[in-house]
């Protein structure tokens, strides 16, 4: 029997970068409105209403046609995407924005934190190796007005640290029964961008550290049902998808949003109590 290979996180990158068919995952649905088609390292979420379709992240360029196949593969026009609803001004989560505004006309929405820090010299991420292609920002998230979109109600929540403007978001639909449902995402919980050498290095204050850690507590008392990562690696979303990959179900957790925003913050306060860095 041959050795197992054990696969990293950092393999998992390279092969976004130059051999993404490796990363390509089946999509499936999260939330009765919501389907993952996003990717192993990086997640997108499309959102159905009754009167559109909305995206939430678009990976990276170089991933781009897997998402379209994705969305595809669901039943669904990429055509029909109204608006792109982007966590970050990273290029993991905002690469092919350009690309898909262009293929469907779709407004792409940022919050104004991130959009004045990603025009700074050092925002700039061409170092990854990965495809930088500039692009315009439509709309800026206001978190006191709720986005709705026919049946659905998007409401969206600044959630510095990760980056000066990351947002999260809080999807209200309903369920079969006509329950009502919230899926929830923090827009950024990976902390390789929240260590001390890094924030200094790119010259951001260190005060987004407690920016991160009030964020996580101050939103454990929001009421999520169902809760996954923009990275699979943040959490067990995959070893939960079902056989069936039309049921949600598996995903109900109403304890799992507070539990992940703990564990995420404990994360970090490891990491700066002893220097080191972790992703």
């Amino acid at each position: 029997m041959s050795k197992e290979v054990k696969v990293t996180p950092m393999d998992t990158v390279n092969n976004a970068r130059t051999m993404p068919w490796k990363v390509a995952i089946e999509p499936f649905r999260v939330a009765p409105r919501v389907w993952y088609v996003g990717n192993t390292w990086v997640g997108s979420f499309l959102i159905q209403t009754s009167e559109e379709l909305a995206l939430i992240d678009t990976t990276v360029m170089e991933d781009l046609y897997l998402l379209i196949d994705s969305i595809h593969r669901l039943g669904f026009d990429p055509k029909d995407l109204k608006h792109i609803f982007l966590t970050h001004a990273h290029m993991d989560h905002d690469g092919a924005a350009r690309a898909l505004k262009e293929l469907t006309g779709a407004k792409v929405w940022l919050s104004r934190e991130d959009e004045e820090w990603r025009h700074r010299p050092e925002a700039d991420m061409s170092d990854t190796g990965f495809a930088i292609v500039p692009y315009e920002t439509d709309c800026f998230y206001e978190d006191e007005t709720p986005i709705v979109m026919g049946d659905v109600v998007i409401r969206t929540r600044l959630s510095a640290g990760h980056t000066p403007g990351t947002t999260s978001f809080f999807v209200e639909m309903k369920d079969e029964e006509g329950k009502t449902v919230v899926w929830g995402m923090h827009g950024g919980v990976g902390i390789n961008t929240m260590n001390t050498d890094y924030l200094q290095k790119v010259r951001l204050p260190l005060s987004l550290q407690e920016d991160f850690f009030r964020g996580c507590e101050e939103m454990k008392s929001i009421h999520v049902d169902i809760c996954t990562p923009s990275h699979p690696s943040h959490s067990d979303m995959l070893e939960r998808i079902p056989e069936d990959r039309n049921d949600y179900r598996p995903f109900v957790d109403e304890g799992k949003w507070p539990a992940f925003l703990e564990e995420r913050a404990e994360s970090l306060r490891k990491v700066l109590e002893r220097g080191v860095y972790q992703r």
